[in-house]
């Protein structure tokens, strides 16, 4: 093994309650950082593949949900995961540690993404004045933290147009889940359940919110910012759910385009209540 190709222990069981994982990951990425971030929680654990230039890929274990995969859509779950659960960061330095392998865990041999080649073609690329690498791109917008929304006073936001417009965007993500077969009106039942403690309309039998064929009912005047965090976060669990394994790209993609539809047709409203910074976390992936 070449001197260049040895890893290095950069950082070691940082807490995540008092370490910004997303910051990290973007600092890293400022500095076109060759390496591995490892996440490691109770029954969870994730390794981030930095290569300098291209999109992170993410190796997933969910024990407690008995999953494992390796995709880019994961980091936007790592990140919310790491905001909400305890857990330690380590970050190791080298090309070596850039090699993305699937299966490490459940030992099914998958082939590893080598991208340590890439990595050191990337740097000799900009040492010769090559273009610049696309890490810091990537973490200034495809992982951008959930935004904060603004509670406009509704003298400019029309209640009812945000609470119309909401049910179009739950039948987006019904039409997308239930073509991939799944039973949506139980996952987006659970999902309220998990947030009715903070988001107390969410909570089924409290007949807050309630919701049928694309056409959402609130049974009173809620603060749009808290209205639009709380159900843009139950449906994005939602998604996540179904999104998994090798389909999950399919799920996330067929989610953006159902909630592209909506996008253009409802562009003004959903800009103004704050649902339109949602959508791609609602996917988990880009909403054209």
């Amino acid at each position: 093994m070449s001197s260049e190709s040895k890893s290095r222990v950069l950082y070691e069981n940082l807490d995540t309650s008092f370490v910004n994982l997303w910051a990290l990951l973007r600092h890293l990425s400022q500095r076109a950082f060759v390496g591995r971030v490892h996440v490691e929680m109770d029954d969870y654990s994730a390794d981030v593949f930095l290569t300098g230039s291209n999109t992170p890929l993410v190796h997933e274990v969910d024990r407690a949900a008995g999953t494992e995969v390796l995709e880019e859509a994961a980091m936007h779950r790592l990140v919310l995961r790491a905001r909400e659960t305890p857990g330690t960061i380590s970050v190791f330095e080298g090309a070596d540690e850039a090699v993305a392998v699937q299966g490490t865990a459940s030992g099914t041999g998958v082939p590893p993404v080598n991208h340590a080649q890439d990595a050191r073609a990337t740097t000799e690329t900009e040492a010769a004045g090559g273009s610049e690498s696309e890490g810091p791109a990537f973490f200034s917008t495809a992982l951008a933290e959930p935004p904060v929304v603004d509670d406009t006073p509704m003298d400019e936001i029309e209640w009812s147009a945000v609470v119309k417009v909401s049910g179009e965007l739950i039948g987006g993500v019904e039409r997308a889940l239930n073509g991939a077969n799944s039973d949506f009106t139980s996952l987006f039942r659970a999902a309220r359940l998990e947030l009715a403690d903070d988001y107390t309309f969410l909570d089924p039998t409290s007949g807050g919110l309630e919701y049928s064929n694309s056409v959402a009912t609130a049974r009173e005047e809620l603060p749009v910012g808290a209205y639009v965090a709380g159900l843009s976060e139950a449906l994005r669990r939602v998604v996540d759910k179904i999104a998994t394994g090798d389909r999950a790209r399919r799920v996330r993609e067929r989610v953006a385009l159902d909630l592209s539809l909506v996008a253009r047709k409802r562009r003004e409203v959903l800009k103004r209540s704050g649902f339109q910074a949602q959508l791609d976390r609602i996917a988990g992936t880009k909403v054209l």
